[in-house]
């Protein structure tokens, strides 16, 4: 069960902090469920590499006082901001 209604096509927010941009993913019968699953989950997986990138970027900026605030050393932000984005 879906809260979009069944004429409404669904809507697939960006998580990365833009928030003007959608995609509207067309509702079709049949095959087009899985190619739907597929899109959706590779969307998915696009949004988490960048919203990791942008937040190790973010870590990598901080300056020693905030880091000092959430509790890491420089060092640890260096080896966190140095993973690739496709890392877990």
């Amino acid at each position: 069960m879906s809260a979009v209604p069944e004429n409404e096509p669904a809507i697939a927010p960006l998580t990365s902090g833009v928030q003007s941009m959608q995609y509207r993913i067309p509702q079709d019968s049949g095959g087009a469920s899985r190619a739907q699953a597929l899109l959706q989950s590779a969307w998915h997986r696009l949004s988490s590499w960048h919203q990791k990138r942008e937040t190790r970027r973010v870590l990598r900026d901080l300056t020693d006082d905030e880091l000092l605030d959430i509790g890491i050393t420089r060092a640890e932000a260096r080896k966190e901001a140095a993973k690739s984005p496709f890392w877990d």
